[in-house]
């Protein structure tokens, strides 16, 4: 336990077709992407940070016209996303250290932000402010309070990391964002604790 601490993407190379298989297509996530929706100019561009291989998310708003990056650490998964969305943008990268010199109408870290260490979250939200369009919405997932924690997932253990509550309001508001939502365990979404805020 600990080897993949800092790069929990080494394990997902290692469970790709164990998480395709098992991971929720169901769409649990709607009622968050819809805000989305309500929030971005139709057809506009969103990138997903941690996309894994694609689905259910970037399928839903695919089908919708809108044009999506998408970023893991995983080359297979980031293999999957190509041949399932080819007219789609995805390519391997380690979410901490993008540069892409362009600013999008939405960012997701859908259960890919809450694998990083306390400090690399942290810093994320420069990353998040410099990456997002002014009125730009972010979403992105946690633990319900703050602590360490590692779950067996395909046989892989993976790490996760998360603030207290009102830490992470408080990130939010230090770097300009308004949260629009914000669920702790909620029970409709397989108890996530869910944020969706707007950079002001």
């Amino acid at each position: 336990m600990g080897k993949n601490k800092s790069h929990v993407y080494e394990a997902y190379e290692e469970i790709v077709e164990w998480y395709d298989t098992n991971r929720s297509k169901h769409l649990m996530e709607i009622e968050y992407l819809n805000v989305i929706i309500k929030s971005i100019p139709k057809m506009g561009s969103i990138l997903d940070l941690g996309c894994g291989t694609g689905e259910p998310i970037d399928k839903f708003f695919h089908e919708k016209g809108y044009h999506i990056t998408g970023i893991d650490g995983s080359k297979k998964m980031i293999e999957l996303c190509k041949k399932r969305f080819p007219e789609q943008e995805f390519f391997v990268a380690d979410m901490r250290s993008i540069q892409l010199n362009k600013q999008f109408d939405a960012i997701i870290a859908w259960h890919s932000f809450f694998h990083l260490p306390h400090e690399d979250q942290r810093q994320m939200f420069k990353m998040f402010v410099s990456h997002l369009k002014p009125g730009g919405v972010l979403m992105f997932t946690t633990g319900p309070e703050y602590g360490e924690s590692w779950s067996n997932n395909g046989g892989q253990d993976l790490y996760h990391a998360s603030f207290s509550i009102s830490e992470y309001e408080s990130l939010l508001k230090q770097h300009g964002f308004e949260i629009i939502l914000n669920k702790v365990r909620d029970p409709e979404c397989g108890y996530n604790t869910t944020w969706v805020a707007k950079k002001v």
